[in-house]
């Protein structure tokens, strides 16, 4: 059963709309459905980070959108990039300004989803933790069309159920998580920790309170500290953790 979670009171109302999506599908045709699909839960995402960050700038951004249809394309595109390993299915690159995604089937929009995430917080703060960056955009991949025929952000279980038996193993190190930089996302085997408690961090600050989640950007882009955040928000890292461990025993 699917759950979704109400986001709508990050959004900052903005009667302006022309941030425009371009495709560029390598080796198939991309279904008009699904492109009209795709721009729509864009415009939803696009409205979440005009709320975290109080601005209308992402309106107007230009995302370049590279599909590819076959695995091939997408393996010489990997290795072209040195991705090989480190994903099987897309990413952005702050470089050039687009991303790539293997583009299969329908449910591959969350790949999509999940780099136009990554587009969209580089637009508005380039220095971010690594783990703020890739758990909001776990979060915001399973966007999706809901039953009142509106786009809806709804509960990844398979992470939920992750964080909660490392909770139960003690495998959980929240406080490492959080001050820690790029490196350990550059061990494979880490990843699968990494992206689920990311996740469940996101998961849990925006169950607690979703104007947390816009506070703390809004502090990241003015360059306050980690510790400094949490502190003002949690009354620390230390107290956040564990309120966060008894959230998920």
């Amino acid at each position: 059963m699917k759950h979704f979670l109400l986001v709508i009171s990050l959004f900052y109302i903005t009667e302006a709309y022309s941030q425009n999506l371009v495709f560029n599908e390598i080796g198939f045709s991309l279904k008009a459905e699904d492109k009209e699909m795709i721009e729509k839960l864009a415009k939803y995402e696009v409205k979440i980070f005009n709320g975290l960050f109080i601005n209308s700038l992402n309106d107007s951004l230009r995302i370049n959108v590279n599909l590819y249809g076959k695995n091939k394309d997408f393996r010489a595109v990997l290795a072209e990039g040195k991705m090989k390993g480190f994903t099987e299915s897309g990413f952005y690159s702050s470089f050039t300004k687009q991303l790539h995604v293997l583009y299969l089937e329908k449910r591959d929009i969350e790949t999509i989803l999940h780099e136009i995430s990554h587009a969209l917080m580089h637009h508005n703060l380039q220095r971010c933790p690594r783990w703020f960056n890739e758990g909001l955009a776990e979060f915001l991949e399973s966007i999706e069309i809901g039953d009142n025929l509106n786009p809806q952000v709804y509960m990844q279980h398979h992470h939920i159920k992750y964080v909660r038996e490392a909770n139960q193993n003690q495998e959980l190190d929240i406080y490492s998580l959080l001050m820690s930089g790029n490196e350990p996302w550059t061990h494979k085997n880490n990843l699968n920790y990494l992206y689920a408690t990311s996740y469940g961090v996101i998961y849990y600050i925006i169950k607690k309170d979703p104007h947390l989640i816009g506070k703390m950007a809004m502090m990241m882009k003015q360059g306050k500290s980690i510790q400094y955040i949490f502190e003002v928000l949690f009354g620390g890292i230390d107290k956040f953790a564990s309120g966060f461990k008894f959230y998920y025993r």
